[in-house]
């Protein structure tokens, strides 16, 4: 752990000791990148869960955002806590809200001043929602920024004055959670959206695929909720038929946003013999990993739309007149050595 991490953990950690308050025995260090977004940090806030953060990143105190992910079973009552904003190492006028995990990332909750100055903090600054009843067993969404920007739906803020942000250090709290998700079997695998030959008439077409080309085809794995694309291992990559097929070209270094959602998506490219498209599919599997850690990643896939070629007939007869001439000429060649 670095100097500064542990000036964290101990500028949390404390005051808490001191006043007897045991706030959350789980403490996870924050993973940066965590925004957009469908970048929150996943948490295990059963029993409850510290989290010493950091908002501006890189020294940008106006564009950092942290996004962290937790799981609550349906009536818990959640209580979601800034400390140590103010009276850290660096101040920072912390503001909270909670989304839901749906694509539309609506806002539950917000709050930008506790309503008083609780065990953990020396001002009201240090935001804090309190009484959260989750409505649903599932996964929720807290956002941590910086004063004067307020979190709106989608997870995207907007200024409410002309102040500037300033960076600084804090630790988010989160109790009230009853249990995780129970897993059973292999990690699920991620569902994503995929574009075959994205840029070519409607993205809902089934797009012609000439099967015996030569060529590649381009393929746009889309961003989405809990998936960043620029975050794939292309090395992992497969696409094809059947998904299975090893036939990665290459794929574009500097991500492209394919459907003007704001999100960068990765844009690949595939040899269209290698991925072995049979004369009836209508539809290609691309599969992968993604994650931020390359220790921890998780699989990937996903199906989109084409139209295979189907072959000419007269190709066909040509080639049937062709190879009729040759068995014609080897047996006449045959017949005259004999």
């Amino acid at each position: 752990m670095s100097i500064h991490s542990k000036l964290r953990f101990l500028f949390a950690v404390v005051p808490c000791l001191l006043l007897g308050i045991a706030h959350a025995a789980n403490v996870t260090n924050e993973q940066e990148p965590n925004d957009p977004i469908a970048n929150a940090q996943p948490l295990s806030a059963a029993g409850g869960v510290s989290v010493p953060g950091y908002l501006g990143n890189n020294g940008d105190a106006a564009t950092d955002l942290d996004f962290y992910r937790f799981y609550a079973n349906a009536g818990d009552v959640i209580t979601v806590d800034i400390d140590n904003g103010i009276g850290g190492t660096a101040d920072v006028d912390t503001v909270l809200a909670i989304f839901d995990d749906t694509s539309a990332h609506t806002r539950l909750r917000f709050d930008d001043d506790a309503p008083d100055i609780d065990p953990g903090s020396t001002s009201r600054s240090d935001a804090r929602i309190d009484n959260f009843t989750a409505p649903s067993t599932g996964y929720y969404i807290v956002g941590v920024s910086n004063y004067p920007r307020y979190f709106l739906d989608g997870g995207v803020v907007t200024s409410v004055d002309s102040s500037t942000p300033t960076a600084g250090d804090y630790t988010l709290v989160i109790t009230g959670s009853t249990a995780a998700p129970v897993e059973s079997g292999p990690p699920p695998v991620k569902d994503v959206a995929i574009i075959v030959k994205p840029h070519h008439h409607g993205h809902h077409e089934r797009l012609p695929v000439n099967r015996r080309s030569r060529g590649t085809i381009p393929v746009a794995i889309i961003s989405g909720p809990g998936f960043d694309a620029m975050s794939v291992d292309t090395s992992t990559l497969t696409f094809g038929s059947t998904g299975d097929e090893d036939s990665l070209a290459r794929c574009n270094p500097v991500g492209v946003d394919v459907n003007d959602d704001g999100i960068l998506d990765l844009l690949c490219h595939f040899w269209t013999k290698a991925a072995n498209f049979q004369p009836t599919d209508g539809e290609a599997t691309v599969r992968g990993k993604f994650g931020p850690d390359p220790q921890d990643m998780t699989d990937f896939e996903g199906t989109g739309a084409l139209k295979v070629l189907p072959v000419k007939r007269h190709h066909w007869r040509h080639h049937e007149r062709r190879d009729s001439r040759r068995h014609d000429r080897h047996h006449d060649r045959h017949h005259d050595r004999h």
